[in-house]
């Protein structure tokens, strides 16, 4: 089985999928996954938070998967072991944890996933670089490159997106104005990305969080489902889709 959740925030918002809260969790095993849509936030400061919350989530019989969002500690993460998993590249955080890295499909439980993490944070100038904030929370041009070359392999078709932030021309996209020149010449709009990629890729559903709702949107007549407290079970999308509230455009 698959759960798809929106941000965790580390301590703030992880007990959606503590099983004393997400029931499921009382009877999965090591072959089914929570998917986490970015701002996992159990990396953040590499010392005894992390610690914690690393070893907690490593205790749980299944499998957490997270993207990264805008308020991660990129420095931490990159620090871990990069490795092949499920067709794609990950890193491994531990056992049964591990980070979906930005333009790689992933098979996972007969079905494929594109995965581009990232986000803009409109709060950066309230934020230290390097300590609560970092560039690289934009993706580059290189990370761009990999996944049109991952996309063209599989002729831009996949069954699902996560991503955390979310495509341009999505209503939501226009809550917060992204301003670019704090981040340098190398760093591109996540936003204008994800709509480059959306207007030639065939895909059943997209799945995104950030925007702390949950709620659906149909652009071009394709599914956008924003998550935050929800912890929607893939299997039983389309039920799980009649109970979500449709965004007004």
């Amino acid at each position: 089985m698959i759960y798809i959740t929106g941000d965790t925030h580390g301590a703030f918002d992880i007990h959606k999928i503590n099983p004393d809260e997400f029931i499921p969790g009382q009877t999965m095993t090591n072959k089914d996954y929570v998917i986490i849509c970015g701002d996992f936030g159990c990396i953040w400061d590499g010392g005894s938070n992390d610690a914690f919350w690393l070893k907690w989530l490593s205790s749980l019989p299944w499998n957490v998967l997270f993207i990264d969002g805008n308020h991660e500690n990129f420095d931490v993460l990159d620090s871990y072991p990069v490795v092949d998993w499920h067709n794609g590249k990950a890193h491994r955080i531990r056992h049964n944890i591990y980070h979906l890295m930005r333009g790689e499909i992933y098979s996972i439980d007969g079905h494929s996933f594109f995965v581009f993490g990232g986000g803009y944070s409109h709060d950066f100038e309230l934020r230290e670089e390097k300590k609560t904030w970092w560039k690289e929370e934009m993706p580059t041009q290189e990370e761009f490159v990999n996944a049109q070359k991952n996309l063209e392999k599989v002729n831009y078709q996949v069954d699902y997106v996560l991503s955390h932030d979310i495509f341009s021309s999505h209503p939501l996209s226009q809550k917060y104005k992204i301003q670019m020149n704090h981040y340098g010449k190398e760093y591109l709009n996540i936003q204008t990305i994800l709509e480059t990629i959306r207007q030639k890729l065939q895909y059943m559903c997209w799945f995104h969080g950030h925007y702390h709702v949950d709620e659906i949107t149909y652009i071009d007549n394709k599914p956008c489902i924003t998550l935050f407290d929800r912890v929607l079970l893939l299997d039983e999308l389309e039920n799980e889709m009649k109970t979500l509230k449709k965004s007004l455009k």
